[in-house]
């Protein structure tokens, strides 16, 4: 996962105001770029994560405040809920309770009023799921919270607002194709990316997300999935791979063929980013 950070130390040390990140996930670190002043656009093949995108590097004006909150975590008088959906994860990975407000909690998001309160409750919640993911599997490790006060614990302290004044956007889609529809000086790539989809509370969430627990992501490919992006970035200035040292040459060589100049940056916190400049 990028740090946004670490990031903007690399961005701000080359004077890069505007980045892509086309496989963004959780995007808070395009949220932290925001907050200093850097345009931002991302995007990515799970629809839950381009909602939070929308919360968070698109919003410039919504909070969650209190009355949203208590909008989102318990069931409303008047309302039909459905809360069935998730009853296939019953006794394996969550109890009948967490399962009834993983269905309550869906349909409380979707009644939102606008895209930036869906996305910020969205990543809210998701801090709540990996709780429970965490702790199915230490479970003595980790303190019993009651579903509703969690929800309440993390929909609290979800990122402040963030206002750059430029324009911002984010898209569910490929990565090619979000590389290809965006104009910005940089483009920031997460060599583990591919990989990190591969995480099943990434994709147990896009379940969640779409109502369906019986969703599976096609597989991705992983095999020259970096050179073929880079490729395509001919329009972009720089083209920056976070990375780890291990991985760093790898990296590197996937970049050599489109770009003259290729630098590795170790940062002070042990993130290594490759730099490629035409």
């Amino acid at each position: 996962m990028i740090r946004g950070s670490v990031l903007y130390e690399v961005l701000e040390s080359r004077g890069i105001r505007s980045v892509v990140d086309p496989s963004m996930g959780v995007p808070v670190h395009l949220g932290y770029l925001k907050r200093h002043g850097i345009a931002v656009h991302g995007g990515d093949v799970f629809d839950w994560a381009v909602r939070v995108g929308e919360g968070i590097a698109v919003n410039d004006s919504v909070i969650l405040r209190d009355e949203d909150i208590a909008s989102i975590v318990e069931m409303l008088p008047g309302r039909v809920y459905s809360l069935d959906h998730f009853t296939p994860w019953e006794g394996t990975l969550f109890s009948q309770e967490q399962c009834r407000y993983l269905d309550v909690w869906r349909d409380n998001v979707r009644a939102l009023r606008s895209d930036a309160h869906v996305g910020l409750a969205i990543l809210g919640l998701w801090r709540v799921f990996c709780y429970w993911m965490q702790k199915a599997q230490t479970p003595d490790a980790m303190e019993d919270v009651a579903p509703g006060d969690l929800a309440w614990q993390y929909l609290r302290q979800t990122p402040p607002l963030a206002t750059n004044g430029l324009h911002n956007t984010v898209r569910c889609a490929d990565p090619a194709t979000v590389v290809d529809a965006c104009r910005a000086e940089a483009l920031v790539l997460d060599a583990s990316a591919e990989k990190n989809r591969d995480d099943t509370r990434i994709w147990m969430w896009e379940a969640w997300w779409r109502g369906n627990p019986h969703f599976r992501p096609d597989p991705p490919s992983h095999e020259h999935e970096l050179a073929r992006l880079v490729a395509r970035a001919d329009s972009y200035r720089d083209v920056l791979v976070a990375t780890t040292q291990r991985a760093a040459r790898d990296a590197a060589d996937a970049l050599r063929p489109s770009r003259r100049s290729i630098e590795s940056v170790s940062t002070g916190s042990g993130d290594v980013y490759i730099v490629a400049s035409r």
